[in-house]
């Protein structure tokens, strides 16, 4: 009879936890105003560390990264709106082995107009935690921040300008993050749209990051002398050729982020005393890579990011002096929305909690 009654006393709390775990409270969802909020209240240089752990722990192997998904871009069809073809949303997620959280975020825009979503989750009960509409705000921020980290490693001490090739949103983002990691503030702009190039250089001259900006009568003349070379454009063949490049110089290669986008000759890559990537894997099918691997370069000589942090440069004794013209081909990777989410929703628990709308 007690083995009975102690029977059912388990039955039912393992019934009670069910129920329990049944009416687990909704996912907090926090609107794109709270989060740009919490991010305004977060330093750049904290934004920076953390993606810093991330590319490490990623670079170590212990994150967890599928395939990304990548809509609207070749071979497949454009979007119904997609008047420019420079429309498309990336699925990406991941999470970092013995970790809290694994994370999903939608990043889509076009036409100028950039928008998104993260959804995180506990890896311990696998429930909903947060839906952060962030309108793509949390992406601008992680991707800007991978520019900088490669800007902080491999930048001139004293750059005479950073070119800055497409004047885009995260054209703004990136020049934010780098004011954290240079005390250049010569800015001169191109844009196959000149109206955006003269509408950032309004924007940026004599406000209150004190940036000098001027836009360049081309490509060529905003690259030529810069110790930072920006590029952050849809393009689908090489604006930026190895000829303008003058040691020493950073190439931060922003914007080839899916299958046939390229900004950079394949030479820039292969003459370059150093290649640094976000992520091999993805770097050869879907960044500057692809073409530098396609005119005969050796993808294992590309040294990812996290490696390069860990070793606090360049590394690996190969290159015995400072290497002088230095190429970042960044995709994006989605341990960089891990770290993000983290940050964000870090912050945002710092503030009075509000009742889920769900």
């Amino acid at each position: 009879a007690a083995e009975a009654e102690a029977a059912g006393e388990a039955v039912e709390a393992e019934a009670a936890a069910a129920v329990a775990v049944a009416v687990s409270p909704p996912p907090r969802v926090y609107s794109e105003r709270e989060v740009a909020a919490a991010m305004g209240r977060v330093a750049p240089r904290a934004i920076l560390d953390a993606l810093a752990a991330g590319f490490t722990s990623y670079s170590q192997g212990r994150v967890s990264v599928p395939p990304i998904q990548t809509l609207g871009q070749p071979p497949l069809g454009r979007f119904s709106g997609d008047s420019k073809g420079d429309g498309q949303a990336c699925i990406k997620s991941a999470y970092e082995e013995g970790g809290e959280v694994f994370v999903a975020k939608v990043a889509s825009g076009g036409g100028g107009n950039n928008s998104g979503l993260v959804l995180v989750f506990s890896q311990r009960t696998f429930a909903p935690l947060a839906v952060l509409l962030d309108g793509g705000l949390l992406t601008e921020l992680r991707t800007a921040a991978a520019g900088a980290l490669a800007a902080s490693l491999f930048a001139p001490a004293e750059p005479h300008h950073i070119a800055v090739i497409g004047c885009g949103v995260q054209a703004r983002y990136q020049l934010g993050m780098l004011a954290a990691v240079t005390p250049c503030r010569a800015v001169r702009l191109w844009s196959r749209r000149p109206e955006q190039a003269r509408a950032l250089a309004a924007e940026l001259d004599g406000g209150p990051a004190g940036w000098a900006a001027e836009v360049a009568p081309s490509a060529e003349a905003a690259c030529r002398g810069a110790g930072i070379v920006l590029t952050v454009t849809p393009a689908r063949s090489a604006i930026v050729r190895t000829a303008w490049l003058r040691r020493p110089v950073v190439v931060l290669a922003i914007g080839a982020d899916s299958a046939g986008k390229q900004e950079l000759e394949a030479g820039a890559l292969i003459e370059a005393d150093l290649v640094v990537v976000d992520s091999r894997a993805q770097c050869v099918d879907k960044g500057e890579l692809q073409h530098a691997v396609a005119a005969g370069f050796d993808p294992e000589e590309a040294r990812e990011l996290g490696e390069c942090i860990a070793e606090g440069g360049w590394g690996r004794g190969s290159k015995p002096s400072r290497p002088e013209l230095v190429v970042f081909d960044s995709t994006g990777v989605a341990i960089q929305d891990v770290k993000i989410a983290e940050l964000c929703l870090a912050e945002l628990s710092r503030q009075p909690a509000v009742p889920s709308k769900l």
